[in-house]
């Protein structure tokens, strides 16, 4: 088996990982609204919780909510990929170790932000107000909120970090093809 060894920039990895963080987003986008619908709570509560966190309301709320959750979702793409460059152990030259990276990425950003901003930012919210006539049917499923969360938070680390690795091994091979050619 052949080693494609070209070195990958930083500012290369940094654009493919924000890339993959989109893509990884998008693939959680619509069981987001899945979960709303099996709560039986109307579509976009999540997105619109966290536009009614900056005092936004209605499909504004919905509007900004979605924005933010894959504007993040772009961050925390970008923090992988400068990541895998940092240290040879990190780098991704796998799928399987994209997914394994990837997989830890979701759990540490469903354990270091996801919890404490539910709990101590979008709990409140909830409790505090009527947020669409349906802050009981919320507060009542946060227990299935958390664990579905969780879930996809492992599927969005999956996703990032295998399309992540693809287009790492794309982007060397088209390096090492320039390489041959001169």
């Amino acid at each position: 088996m052949i080693s494609f060894d070209p070195v990958i920039s930083l500012r290369k990895r940094a654009q493919i990982g924000c890339v993959a963080g989109l893509v990884g987003g998008f693939a959680i986008f619509v069981s987001i609204f899945v979960i709303d619908l099996s709560m039986g709570s109307s579509q976009g509560s999540f997105y619109k919780i966290v536009g009614l966190a900056v005092g936004s309301s209605g499909l504004e709320a919905t509007l900004i909510g979605m924005i933010s959750h894959m504007l993040t979702a772009c961050l925390i793409g970008t923090v992988f990929g400068l990541g895998s460059g940092m240290n040879k152990k990190l780098d991704i030259h796998s799928i399987k170790k994209g997914a394994i990276a990837g997989i830890t990425t979701g759990l540490v950003v469903f354990g270091v932000f996801f919890v404490p901003i539910s709990l101590f930012v979008i709990m409140p919210i909830i409790q505090s107000s009527n947020v669409i006539g349906e802050s009981s049917v919320l507060l009542a499923n946060s227990n299935l909120i958390l664990i579905s969360s969780l879930e996809l938070h492992v599927v969005f680390g999956v996703v990032m970090g295998v399309f992540f690795a693809i287009a790492v091994q794309v982007e060397s091979k088209s390096k090492f093809t320039l390489f041959q050619e001169a």
